[in-house]
């Protein structure tokens, strides 16, 4: 079989980006499969050597600015370009990573059986995360006229903004999904989401993700290794952005009752007020920020946590972070929100908060660090419920039977032209 990858982002960058090139991996190694990956031009994104790999300037959307003409016509060339690139490769199946531009998803859904990958609400959201613009809660409205009025879109449609620039064509990627042969969901949560949008029943494919999994002696004989007996060790690995929760976590270490530090894996967007709030807090001798780290070294810091909290305040989509966390035995404290559910099971693999509640999450923390032996039994429980839910073992076999789905899905609809 041969699959055409889709994405923007060709670096791991994030959970959805880590996933991707785990899945190239393990297809390649474990299933026999043909990968060729086309990616938008971004400097960073640089070739591997390890597949089939084009470089395609104007495959984002975020080239949509004041110019619409502009963007229009360099995003209709980057179209004909995969277009080129599909008749020459001829997959099997097309399979839509984190793509946005709707010109060119609309290349790959009228050439071949698509596949698309729903890591977050950009298919049926104008600002991306389903948080209300005004108020910061979650948005639980579909599509539609509330986009409005809750002052997510409007006044920006009047005053052309980038997000009021991108609403048209964040509608129009809305409108071409609704005939891509498969959308693969990672969570209950995230289904729920793509149903209540108007996405048909017989399109989605229930596919948890997976991560790399490990000998439960050495993830055991690693953690010895790096243990910091003399600390309650508190990890947080994610993205420095509001959904992901830092300041609620942030504002629950500050009413623990019991030594800790807290050490926070993290770069992005919001790190300014990361550190502002890490000082307002009085937390700056009790907090350690080493920044983004390679996912081989973010193994030592998940080596030496007590334990690992997973503050998101979105409907996380599943959250691939709390699983990698399990993988290596740790236990997980996270807010009850979106997909975080489906893995975590409160009170056997971890604790689960009221959701945006700091006092709850550190009640919960705080259940972890006091009971070492309580929290090592999490983390066992934890690893036990990867290797049998959330491994390529379970993954791939599972995602192949979605491509010859959405293959003979769309030979179906051909036959009945």
């Amino acid at each position: 079989m041969k699959v055409l990858h889709l994405c923007d982002h060709y670096r791991p960058i994030g959970g959805a980006e880590k996933l991707l090139f785990d899945t190239l991996e393990t297809l390649e190694k474990s299933a026999g499969v043909q990968n060729v990956v086309v990616t938008h031009n971004f400097p960073e994104n640089k070739t591997s050597g390890n597949r089939k790999e084009y470089i395609v300037p104007d495959l984002d959307i975020q080239p949509f600015s004041w110019n619409c003409l502009d963007y229009i016509l360099r995003s209709i060339r980057a179209k004909k370009v995969l277009g080129r690139i599909i008749d020459e490769e001829r997959p099997d199946v097309i399979h839509i990573h984190n793509m946005q531009n709707p010109f060119v998803i609309s290349e790959a859904v009228k050439k071949t059986a698509t596949v698309r990958s729903v890591h977050d609400p950009r298919l049926y959201c104008f600002n991306s995360w389903r948080i209300l613009r005004k108020s910061k809660e979650t948005c639980h409205y579909p599509m539609g006229y509330k986009c409005l009025t809750e002052g997510c879109l409007w006044p920006d449609l009047l005053m052309f903004t980038f997000d009021g620039r991108a609403a048209v064509p964040r509608y129009f990627s809305y409108l071409i999904h609704m005939k891509v042969d498969k959308l693969i969901v990672e969570s209950e949560a995230m289904k729920a989401c793509v149903l209540q949008n108007g996405y048909r029943e017989e399109q989605i494919a229930f596919l948890p993700n997976f991560t790399r999994t490990y000998d439960f002696d050495e993830v055991m004989q690693r953690s010895r290794d790096l243990d910091r007996p003399e600390e309650n060790s508190i990890l947080f690995v994610g993205r420095a952005s509001f959904e992901k929760g830092i300041d609620y976590l942030l504002e629950a270490v500050a009413l623990l009752k019991i030594p800790f530090k807290l050490c926070l894996v993290t770069g992005g967007p919001a790190m300014s007020e990361v550190y502002d709030r890490v000082k307002k807090l009085g937390l700056s001798d009790r907090v350690e920020i080493p920044g983004i780290q390679s996912y081989e070294k973010t193994r030592d810091y998940y080596a030496m946590a007590d334990v690992v909290v997973v503050p998101s305040v979105w409907i996380e989509s599943f959250c691939l972070v709390g699983i990698e966390a399990m993988a290596n035995a740790k236990p997980v404290v996270a807010f009850r929100t979106g997909g975080i559910p489906d893995w975590l099971v409160d009170g056997v693999t971890g604790r689960l908060a009221e959701c945006r509640n700091a006092a709850d999450l550190a009640e919960k923390i705080e259940f972890v660090l006091k009971d070492k032996e309580k929290a090592k039994s999490l983390g066992i429980n934890g690893y036990n419920r990867v290797m049998e839910k959330f491994s390529k073992d379970i993954y791939i076999p599972r995602l192949i039977n979605i491509y010859d789905s959405a293959v003979e899905n769309r030979k179906i609809r051909n036959d009945t032209r």
